[in-house]
């Protein structure tokens, strides 16, 4: 008697109505995500009808000036920027879970985030005036990229170890959140402040500088993921599946890892620390197109924007003209999603 074959993991997960169902997804996706756009153009501090806010972005040259410099000064960067933000942090927390093969993976969790958070937090508190705000994203690149090498040379074994790269990670993680704390507790108080605002997750020094920076980091290191859907597919077999069939496993694995500390690295340097968006903007993802790459990086990318945008938009909206971090409400509400997501997972 003949056996069919069944291979277990995501290439099988593939139907013939699987990519039909992902472009409807992202659609939807792509919509509310523009339909927030409009949203969050409205609110502020200074309440805007939509019509006027189309009108400064459409025809700024006969709006009212008070209005335009609303929207293109204050508020369009600042969308712009979360959008930017959350598709950068959502890629690097999905590359880091498909690398380790583990769901809770994080920039946070493997010390690149805390790298980057403390080459800013002692730019901003020790040496304010060191370095222009053009070059922030560069001096949390070199911060990212030097835990990164760290924690790689430590977990190397023949090879990128999943496991050690995590444990190593933490370990880390653990000392540079005891130096950041240490600039925090004996740091001006005035810088202390400005810091403390960053280190939620703020968007409120949004900038057209700070949108171009980041939007350069997120096609030099985000866009070549997409292409990258078939190897990521073969690498959640395994390595030896991977390696069977032709893949230079170290050398890839190495120049995904550097990706997602470049993507980590810019979204800190221009919004602070949101380790919760690279957590939970994949796993949402996942309930819209299971594990199938070339539709979840994608996907990823459109949920973390939507993450940082809905979080910003409700940071200063709910009690205007007081300001809540966007990575604070992001953490607020997406925390209990994350908690009763992993609970039903586990219950099957």
């Amino acid at each position: 008697m003949s056996r069919s074959v069944v291979v277990a993991g995501p290439l099988s997960r593939t139907t013939r109505w699987g990519r039909p169902r992902d472009l409807l997804s992202g659609a939807l996706l792509a919509a509310l995500l523009a339909w927030l756009v409009l949203h969050a153009l409205t609110v502020g501090s200074y309440p805007l009808n939509l019509s006027q806010a189309l009108e400064a972005v459409l025809s700024p040259s006969t709006a009212d000036p008070r209005i335009r410099d609303v929207v293109w000064d204050l508020r369009l960067s600042r969308i712009l920027l979360a959008i930017l933000a959350g598709a950068a942090m959502a890629l690097a927390g999905l590359i880091l879970q498909s690398l380790t093969r583990n769901p809770l993976a994080a920039p946070g969790l493997v010390g690149v985030e805390s790298g980057a958070s403390v080459t800013m937090l002692s730019i901003i508190v020790l040496w304010p005036n060191l370095l222009p705000i053009a070059l922030y994203p560069l001096a949390a690149l070199a911060g990212g990229l030097l835990v990164a090498s760290c924690v790689t040379a430590l977990s190397w074994r023949q090879g990128i170890s999943p496991l050690r790269l995590i444990l190593v990670g933490v370990g880390l993680t653990a000392m540079l959140s005891a130096v950041a704390d240490l600039l925090i507790t004996y740091g001006n108080i005035d810088q202390v402040e400005s810091a403390l605002m960053w280190l939620g997750g703020s968007l409120h020094r949004a900038s057209w500088a700070q949108v171009s920076s980041l939007g350069f980091w997120l096609v030099l290191a985000g866009a070549p993921l997409l292409f990258c859907h078939r190897p990521l597919n073969l690498l959640q077999l395994g390595e030896r599946v991977a390696l069977s069939r032709g893949l230079d496993v170290p050398r890839l694995m190495a120049g995904l890892l550097l990706c997602s500390v470049m993507l980590t690295s810019a979204a800190v340097a221009n919004v602070g620390t949101m380790t919760f968006v690279g957590l939970l903007a994949p796993h949402l993802a996942r309930q819209l197109c299971g594990d199938r790459h070339a539709a979840l990086l994608p996907m990823s990318a459109l949920t973390g924007a939507l993450l940082v945008l809905a979080g910003d938009t409700l940071g200063r909206g709910l009690f205007a003209p007081l300001q809540i971090p966007a990575g604070l409400v992001v953490a607020i509400i997406g925390a209990p999603y994350l908690i009763i997501l992993l609970a039903r997972s586990a219950s099957r």
